[in-house]
């Protein structure tokens, strides 16, 4: 399988809680879910910001469902669950890419579906396609329709390339 549609799948994952809106302040029973897959479980008790959670559940998803993830990426399923980010801090996704060797693209260069947009506000969502005028589709957990970093739920809207630190791309 090339890693376009592996990509997609990862698209995918994400947007199954896409419309999915919090009971009260980032907390919601599908929100349980995200911070068990990162390496902190009580996040959602603590109502803290859970777009990192987001993405290490879609992570660790995308491995558990696609041994052919794993066959791209050269890894067991123990070695991914290792190797997967889990943190609940956006800017640590950032450091963890640098550590693996994954490449980081700036806000001028093209985004692959699934591509890892960490913004400057501390904030991580996941590119799914281009807009006009240079503007791209992306998810994001614990935002809304309005784009504020600490929104109301799971989206899927436009962005515009200001406001970002880095990309990370996880699969070429």
């Amino acid at each position: 399988m090339n890693t376009l549609e592996l990509r997609k799948k990862l698209c995918a994952i994400a947007r199954r809680n896409v419309g999915k809106t919090e009971v009260t302040r980032n907390r919601a029973p599908w929100i349980a879910p995200l911070w068990k897959a990162t390496s902190y479980p009580d996040g959602m008790l603590n109502r803290e910001p859970y777009c990192a959670a987001g993405m290490a559940w879609c992570l660790k998803t995308w491995g558990a469902e696609n041994t052919d993830v794993l066959k791209a990426l050269g890894m067991t399923a123990a070695k991914f669950e290792k190797w997967r980010c889990k943190s609940a801090g956006a800017f640590a996704w950032q450091h963890w890419a640098e550590d693996n060797k994954l490449q980081i693209l700036d806000s001028h260069e093209n985004f692959h579906s699934g591509d890892l947009i960490i913004y400057e506000k501390s904030h991580i969502e996941m590119y799914v396609g281009d807009l006009p005028d240079k503007c791209f589709t992306a998810i994001g957990y614990n935002t809304g329709m309005t784009g504020l970093r600490d929104g109301e739920g799971c989206c899927e809207k436009p962005r515009a390339r200001v406001g970002i630190r880095s990309v990370v791309r996880i699969l070429q």
